[in-house]
């Protein structure tokens, strides 16, 4: 028993030992972006418990400053956005792992992360929340670029990670 605890503690000083600086720094980037991305979901997805009535109690406040939504069911408006973060927390929490698995360099962890960004980027575009002609698209293309740079670094990175089965002695 003690062996193999000594050997998975060298596998694992080894796999640190071999984690590459840049992987580090844009590994602690993504923790960091995932981490505010499931605090801001998971805040989000509380509108779906948000009664009617409190619905209509703020939804006048809602059309002071987003005017371009007079003509919306605000009840449907409140449930579409808080599915909308839903699966936004999925999908960054599928982010999240794969981020942990490059973090251990694991090779699937890179796949797990492109699916889940794409994904994102994919829910980023309204999808029927206001009108077509008040979408800006500029912030949905400055996230695309990140995710593709991010995409990018990591795909560089891919050299020092191992096969998900594969063990290093």
């Amino acid at each position: 028993m003690e062996n193999t605890t000594d050997i998975q503690q060298q596998t694992d000083n080894f796999a640190h030992q071999e984690r590459p600086e840049f992987l580090k720094i844009i590994s602690i980037l993504s923790f960091v972006a995932c981490g505010l991305m499931i605090l801001v979901y998971t805040i989000g997805s509380a509108t779906l418990g948000i009664s009617a009535e409190t619905i209509s109690g703020v939804w006048d406040k809602v059309l002071e400053t987003q005017p371009q939504l007079e003509n919306v069911d605000p009840v449907q408006f409140f449930r579409e956005v808080g599915k909308l973060c839903v699966y936004n927390l999925i999908a960054n929490i599928a982010s999240l792992v794969g981020v942990i698995l490059m973090w251990r360099l694991n090779k699937i962890g890179f796949y797990i992360y492109v699916v889940a960004e794409l994904i994102t980027n994919f829910l980023s575009l309204n999808l029927g929340l206001a009108p077509s002609e008040t979408q800006t698209y500029g912030s949905i293309i400055f996230s695309v670029l990140i995710d593709m740079v991010f995409i990018i670094m990591y795909a560089v990175n891919l050299k020092h990670m191992h096969s998900s089965n594969s063990v290093k002695s």
